[in-house]
């Protein structure tokens, strides 16, 4: 049964507009090979962040809505470590 999540990411602030696009769809097409459908993606500019992240104190903020599968998130959220563009990424269900 799917279930309706959202995903924060805070990207390397060293990435270009082109490079975060990249880094967008790439996510997208993860979220789809793991069986979920993507709703919509909400990027905000890029901020200050309140503490350092791997030295970096600043970071482009993107917001993905998806649909998916409670047993792809592990899988996600492996990929998203995985991936040095990714500074932090957190992931909550939004139906609890």
């Amino acid at each position: 049964m799917a279930r309706s999540y959202e995903t924060a990411f805070i990207f390397s602030p060293t990435l270009d507009d082109s490079t975060i696009e990249q880094q967008m769809a790439k996510i997208e097409e993860l979220v789809k090979r793991e069986g979920g459908t993507v709703e919509k993606w909400d990027r905000w500019t890029k901020r200050r962040l309140s503490f350092p992240i791997k030295k970096q104190t600043d970071g482009h903020y993107a917001f993905l809505a998806f649909q998916g599968e409670p047993a792809s998130i592990k899988t996600l959220g492996a990929a998203y470590r995985l991936d040095e563009a990714i500074l932090r990424h957190m992931t909550i269900n939004l139906e609890e």
